[in-house]
């Protein structure tokens, strides 16, 4: 296991790291509340069964970077699953900064070099 874990570092990394977001919502909840009248779709991001998607993909990315599963499409299932969440959350995040009228938030930074850094592994990675 530890020899797999120093092959796949970097996708036990981003596993931590999706996990973090989740976390990140459970403490800071209703990071997307809006002021009334109406909820936006943003306003579901935050709530469990999101939080619930991000700890599945979390674990897919856990289970590979800790076994090394040589399973048929597994690893592209993976990587298309943590790069759509990264990608969704930063558009996410993006677009809640554009409605609260302020400069992008440390979210969207994190969450746009999180999916850079996933792209690039994708494209450029030795697997």
């Amino acid at each position: 296991m530890f020899e797999h874990l120093a092959k796949n570092r970097f996708w036990f990394w981003k596993a931590m790291e999706t996990y973090g977001l989740g976390i990140y919502f459970i403490i800071k909840h209703n990071t997307f509340a809006f002021e009334p009248p109406q909820p936006t779709l943003l306003d579901v991001l935050d709530d469990p069964p999101m939080i619930f998607m991000l700890a599945v993909v979390g674990t897919l990315a856990l289970v590979y970077s800790l076994w090394n599963l040589r399973t048929h499409y597994y690893k592209p299932l993976m990587t298309g699953l943590l790069t759509f969440v990264w990608l969704f959350f930063m558009i996410a995040f993006g677009v809640h900064d554009f409605e609260m009228q302020r400069y992008v938030s440390f979210e969207s930074m994190y969450a746009m070099f999180v999916l850079g850094s996933t792209i690039f592994e994708i494209v450029i990675g030795d697997d």
